[in-house]
């Protein structure tokens, strides 16, 4: 479960007391310490945009207010140019904004669609405000040609919800979407199978430790979630927490040249959660994968059948039930204004049930008669292996 307070992500833990609070100063007593343990240090996931503000001559305009507002949050966040122009608003969280700009004396100038990802700097260098009445508006509809950063070498690829959902994985866990990126290749070791198929949810079964990033070693991606590590500090072979597709905004994956405010790498995945906003959304849905719908392995289909006419190697019934759903928007309290405006707490809920039942079928083995042994060859000697029944090989 994740809150949102003036759009600073928190976590939020089960927890339960028999006492009935008779009153919001307890409450707030109760609270307090709670929250004091959210600023525990966790790597920085937040974005910051600067930027100059100028008139049309090119001079620079000191005093201009800033405010950027997340849409679909409504959360604020201002600032004011200095003497230079410049201004810089920190602690940006991963969202899309509307950047708003008023001067006395000039018309407002106000730009959309600023998208921030994770840890991104972003820099607004061409602002020009128009001599006017502050009635007046000057819109601009951002693009990402016109917002990617220009002052960073920073190598790196974002993931987006819409690519989430609409891009089909094998499992549930969006870690699995660094396969459509360039530079990325699965390894198998000495097996003659990729060493993660996406098949199975669990911890230690995610697709790092199994992917080698522009001919990186394995154990050189690490893996991040809402700026918390969740590799395995044991072996950083694999995730310790699951990073679940629906329940996700976006992933970055930076593969060079990023800040130094990234403690490791030199491959990093950043995931960040989806949050709440001012309207509720919400879905359900149910992912299923049932061995009725499954095809026999051919082996398995040459071994044929038994006295009772069943296979003898039926195929695997492996099944994965996974249904769940997510929940999100404004905290509200009946019969209170509080967060009336609903710009200062939001919350957002998710949940799915993983039911997985994983038949690893039959396991066959070859092992040579003693004839074979002996450097005999003969079809009986390769029929004995499975009493009067051919397996396949002829001897001429």
């Amino acid at each position: 479960m994740r809150l949102h307070v003036n759009g600073i992500p928190a976590r939020v833990f089960k927890g339960g007391c028999d006492m009935v609070r008779s009153s919001l100063k307890r409450v707030a007593l109760v609270a307090l310490p709670l929250l004091a343990a959210f600023t525990l240090p966790a790597q920085n996931f937040n974005g910051v945009l600067t930027g100059i503000v100028s008139d049309a001559t090119g001079a620079v305009v000191p005093g201009a207010t800033v405010v950027l507002k997340n849409v679909a949050s409504g959360d604020l966040r201002r600032s004011v140019t200095n003497s230079d122009g410049f201004f810089s608003i920190a602690a940006v969280p991963p969202a899309t904004y509307t950047v708003t700009i008023e001067a006395k004396g000039f018309k407002k100038y106000e730009l959309k669609n600023v998208a921030f990802s994770a840890n991104d700097k972003r820099n607004l260098s061409d602002i020009t405000l128009e001599v006017g009445e502050t009635t007046s508006t000057v819109e601009v509809t951002g693009t990402v040609a016109d917002i990617t950063p220009v002052d960073s070498g920073e190598k790196s690829s974002v993931i987006s919800t819409q690519q989430l959902q609409n891009v089909a994985v094998v499992g549930a866990n969006a870690a699995e979407f660094i396969k459509i990126l360039p530079g990325m290749a699965l390894t198998g070791g000495t097996q003659t199978s990729t060493g993660y198929a996406g098949e199975i949810a669990g911890t230690n079964n995610g697709p790092i430790g199994s992917f080698s990033a522009n001919g990186q070693r394995t154990g050189a991606m690490d893996i991040t979630s809402d700026g918390a590590n969740v590799i395995d500090p044991g072996c950083n072979c694999g995730q310790a927490v699951n990073v679940n597709v629906d329940m996700t905004q976006e992933m970055k994956v930076s593969t060079s040249n990023f800040g130094a405010d990234a403690a490791k790498g030199p491959i990093l995945i950043q995931a960040v959660g989806k949050s709440g906003g001012r309207d509720f959304h919400g879905q359900g849905f149910f992912y299923a994968r049932h061995a009725v719908m499954n095809a026999n392995d051919a082996l398995n289909n040459s071994r044929g059948l038994g006295p009772d006419g069943k296979m003898l190697a039926p195929r695997p019934n492996t099944k994965y039930l996974y249904p769940g759903f997510t929940l999100g928007g404004p905290v509200l309290i009946p019969g209170t204004d509080f967060n009336k405006k609903r710009d200062k707490l939001f919350f957002f809920f998710g949940y799915e049930y993983y039911n997985q039942t994983v038949d690893n079928g039959i396991y066959q083995s070859f092992v040579p008669t003693a004839d074979m042994r002996r450097g005999i060859f003969s079809q009986s000697s390769i029929d004995a292996l499975r009493g009067a029944q051919s397996i396949g090989y002829q001897v001429d």
